[in-house]
């Protein structure tokens, strides 16, 4: 095989990189999985080394599926031992044949590994046995997630959950309470969750020297892909694996690290040669996704981080058209410009499914959901449903529902199964007891819904009525979006802090969604105008169909576009506080949101549209003037051209 023929010079360099510890800086679109398949091959055929003794690590089974068969290909030997594959599955793997050596715990090599639900139900299980009262306590999954991050941060329990619930009433003291019930009974079950997974893993190689060194001797090279995503028990799970021969190549790219939130640090990357004095760097900048003129906007979008590897994307394509950049008066005129612009490419011939909306945040796509819907374009959420199908925005839509409607049972239903003790039968036998109609405009009809709940509910319910009764006494029939913060503010803020793990990005949804409704003259119209949307696909929770697939407008949010790519991007709201994130930028500086614009602008290869609209009309019926985005900015003007004629 001739390595030097069918790679590039940076990826010939890093393929054949001599053994120890060598990092690979892998820029968007520049080969990075090429990269890592022909490195397998390498070690097989130049440096005689088995297929057996190599461990690809990466995040995915499917991308795992993929490198080691194409591997397998090029040197005609089967590559998998069984063990590369995600974190997740290797550590399996380990506990399979050691679990029941972890000092001071109690495993089977048999122990069963918990999926989602089972997790849910035994976190569900000690919550009760504990007696802890719930109207204002986290739900089982809202604890998982938090313990899941902690545990892959190797962060402090007790400071995190002080954090996590700050601005509630959450008893910190009984969450760590739960926490060690639940560890307790997850070893009387002889049961592991996804997280301790690694957790035993890493465990395990720390404290059995035994173990330890068979692995080390087993796998004679480690190969990490995404290494800017592992959190710190992964970083730490694999330096244990290679203390030995020190042969690990790990590749990924910093400027696309943004999953912190997940508990993902970029520093594992950055700091990859205090961890390993002495690696080598490898850079692929060589870009073979995108044209010259959208190449040059990434350069200058990321040049604003300064603590990065530094690399310049270059191109192999030839020119293309210049990057546009749309300023628009306000969201309407932004979908309105997506739409005709996305049909227009597509008459060139370009298939719908070819061009992609990206966004920073799920309630940027709202107007553009609406205008799609009414020009019966036809689009896919790749990122998740749909964002008036989303579990808040119908949470809060109920109330606007009953209102309008009293008889609307669903409406009721999904309302009072908010509130503790009340599930779907009491919720049914209530408003049967009512008469199948609740005004809750009426104060005598919050007496009567009030004595046939449960006595846990009563208190929750006295909240909730003071927003129902203000829409005849102070007029809000006209201000839905009033009603929305209103509502909020008594009782759902709280509410998705103890049944949402990502609460916070759902009250951006709908701080957007309250400014939302100012376009609408009542609340009857707002609503109308929702229920069109939802119900203008014939059965919006169904899958779509491979054709629908193919001639869909696709839309989703900058995170989950990563590693996907299309001929035509459009992103939207590059504002202040937009895009960068208001919240994200409070919390943790402009850093991680540059490099989610990054991302956004690599996704394209032949046009990129960046969309600023100027005003956004609040909640209070005033006009905001909307600054545009500070990466945009920073990107010299010659390198964008203005789009005309949508103001």
């Amino acid at each position: 095989m001739n390595f030097k023929e069918e790679l590039n010079e940076e990826q010939y360099a890093a393929v054949t990189a001599p053994d120890g510890a060598a990092l690979v800086v892998a820029a968007a679109g520049t080969g990075k999985t090429r990269t890592l398949i022909y490195r397998l091959a390498y070690l097989v055929t130049e440096k005689q080394v088995q297929p057996f003794e190599v461990l690809l690590l990466t995040f995915t089974n499917k991308a795992a599926r993929e490198m080691l068969s194409r591997a397998e290909e090029l040197v005609n030997q089967r590559f998998n031992s069984g063990y590369s594959g995600t974190f997740h599955s290797f550590a399996n793997k380990l506990l399979r044949s050691h679990a029941h050596e972890l000092k001071g715990l109690n495993f089977g090599r048999d122990f069963s590994i918990l999926d989602a639900d089972d997790a849910k139900k035994l976190m569900r299980s000690c919550i009760d046995e504990l007696g802890v009262e719930k109207k204002h306590f986290p739900k089982p999954e809202v604890l998982l997630s938090l313990f899941g991050v902690v545990s892959g941060r190797m962060g402090d329990l007790t400071a995190a959950i002080d954090e996590q619930f700050e601005h509630s009433d959450v008893d910190a003291d009984q969450v760590v309470k739960a926490h060690n019930l639940y560890q307790e009974r997850k070893q009387l079950a002889n049961a592991m969750d996804f997280d301790d997974l690694l957790i035993f893993a890493h465990k395990l190689l720390a404290e059995n020297e035994r173990a330890r060194f068979f692995y080390q001797e087993s796998f004679k090279y480690v190969l990490v892909d995404e290494y800017q995503d592992t959190n710190a028990i992964q970083a730490a799970l694999v330096n244990l694996l290679v203390q030995t021969h020190g042969n690990i190549m790990v590749v990924g790219d910093d400027f696309q690290s943004i999953y912190s939130w997940r508990g993902a640090d970029f520093r594992n990357f950055l700091d990859f040669e205090k961890f390993y004095p002495g690696a080598a760097t490898y850079k692929l900048q060589i870009n073979y996704r995108s044209t010259p003129e959208i190449l040059e906007v990434a350069n200058e979008v990321i040049a604003g981080n300064k603590d990065q590897f530094q690399k310049e994307l270059q191109a192999v394509r030839a020119g293309g058209a210049m990057p546009h950049l749309a300023k628009v008066r306000d969201g309407s005129v932004q979908a309105r410009f997506v739409i005709e612009k996305a049909r227009e490419i597509n008459r060139r011939g370009i298939p719908l499914s070819e061009i992609c909306v990206l966004y920073r945040s799920h309630f940027h796509a709202m107007e553009l959901q609406m205008e799609l819907a009414r020009s019966q374009m036809s689009y896919v959420v790749t990122s998740g449903v749909r964002f008036f199908e989303q579990a808040h925005v119908k949470d809060v839509l109920t109330v606007l529902q009953l209102l309008v409607n009293p008889s609307n049972g669903i409406a009721f239903f999904r309302l009072v199964e908010m509130l503790p003790k009340v599930g779907e039968k009491t919720a049914q036998k209530i408003f049967k007891k009512l008469g199948g109609r609740v005004n809750l405009q009426r104060p005598e009809i919050h007496d009567e819904l009030i004595a046939a709940l449960p006595a846990a509910a009563r208190e929750d319910w006295e909240k909730i009525k003071p927003v129902f009764l203000a829409y005849r006494e102070e007029h809000l029939e006209n201000d839905p979006g009033e009603l929305i913060f209103r509502f909020g503010k008594a009782f759902y803020k709280e509410y998705m802090v103890e049944n949402f793990d990502n609460h916070k990005f759902r009250q951006e949804d709908l701080d957007g969604l309250i400014d939302f409704t100012v376009k609408f003259d009542s609340t009857e119209s707002f609503l109308s105008e929702v229920a069109l949307l939802t119900n203008l696909d014939a059965d919006s929770g169904k899958a779509p169909s491979e054709e629908e697939q193919r001639d869909s407008l696709r839309l989703s949010t900058v995170h989950q576009a990563k590693g996907l790519e299309w001929k035509a991007v459009f992103v939207l709201f590059v504002n202040e506080e937009m895009f960068p994130s208001k919240k994200a930028i409070e919390e943790n500086g402009d850093a991680e949101e540059r490099r989610l614009f990054y991302v956004a602008v690599t996704r394209a290869e032949d046009e990129l549209f960046l969309c600023s609209p100027m005003v956004r009309r609040q909640r209070d019926g005033g006009m905001i003037f909307l600054d545009p985005s500070r990466f945009l900015a920073e990107i010299p003007e010659d390198l964008l051209s203005n789009e005309a004629g949508f103001y």
